[in-house]
């Protein structure tokens, strides 16, 4: 009877589920997209995807794909008020001549991060909310000169703490 009742009540919570897509994500020119559900009325679990496939004039470029699988803990209860988030990060880029640098960057990277952020209810399906972070992340590059963005100049590795999120959110919920 207690194996039904934890059953039915997992069923139950997990009854949730939210879309959302980064604002700041779009501005920078990054199709984004995350697919969240509630695991209980205070944890939820997150898989968001990035992907920005554009080259630009002058070889300017911020080609990535990127995912960060995690899951948040909401200090009152899932998609209402703050949370603390623990999220994967896996990713590669290509990266370069932006703000005046004259490299290229080509790699990937992987790592750990943690996350804090609020959410605002706009209506009975609609979320606003906003998150940062930051992790340890490994990464794997090589590093170009871009005057014709194709002199190798160097190779490294190694880890790194960065800022892994900055986000605006506009959530679906259903």
């Amino acid at each position: 009877l207690s194996a039904l009742f934890c059953a039915t009540t997992l069923c139950v919570s997990a009854q949730s589920y939210s879309l959302r897509t980064n604002v700041i994500g779009l501005a920078s020119t990054n199709i984004n997209l995350e697919a969240s559900m509630t695991l209980s009325t205070k944890w939820s679990l997150h898989l968001p995807v990035q992907y920005n496939p554009f080259k630009f004039a002058d070889n300017k470029q911020f080609r990535n794909l990127y995912f960060a699988p995690g899951v948040r803990y909401w200090l009152l209860q899932s998609y209402i008020g703050g949370f603390v988030g623990l999220y994967g990060t896996a990713g590669t880029y290509s990266v370069g001549n932006l703000f005046g640098n004259k490299y290229r960057y080509e790699g990937d990277g992987y790592g750990l991060s943690v996350s804090v952020g609020r959410a605002y209810q706009l209506g009975k399906n609609w979320n606003l909310e906003w998150e940062v972070g930051a992790g340890a992340v490994w990464l794997d590059y090589e590093k170009y000169l871009c005057k014709r963005c194709g002199d190798l100049v160097g190779r490294k590795h190694g880890w790194a703490f960065l800022p892994t999120r900055a986000a605006l959110n506009f959530v679906y919920l259903f």
